[in-house]
């Protein structure tokens, strides 16, 4: 699996593991919902800031979110 496909699968597995709908994360993290929905789509590919973002947010590390570990933390 490519990182880029790897980081959409886990962000949407994160969303819907807390409990988030698209739009109501896209309010918490001060992202677009459209951003959002395109990065689970694979429509286009978050800058480094917003990976971090991501990370930050959900509380697990930047090697989770790319596939380059299996442990969240």
């Amino acid at each position: 699996m490519e990182v880029k496909e790897t980081f959409a699968k886990r962000i949407r597995e994160l969303r819907e593991d807390n409990g988030y709908g698209v739009r109501e994360l896209a309010d918490k993290m001060g992202i677009s919902h459209s951003s959002i929905s395109q990065y689970e789509n694979l429509q286009r590919t978050p800058d480094i800031e917003t990976a971090k973002k991501f990370a930050d947010f959900f509380r697990v590390s930047g090697d989770y979110l790319l596939g380059l570990s299996d442990k969240r933390r």
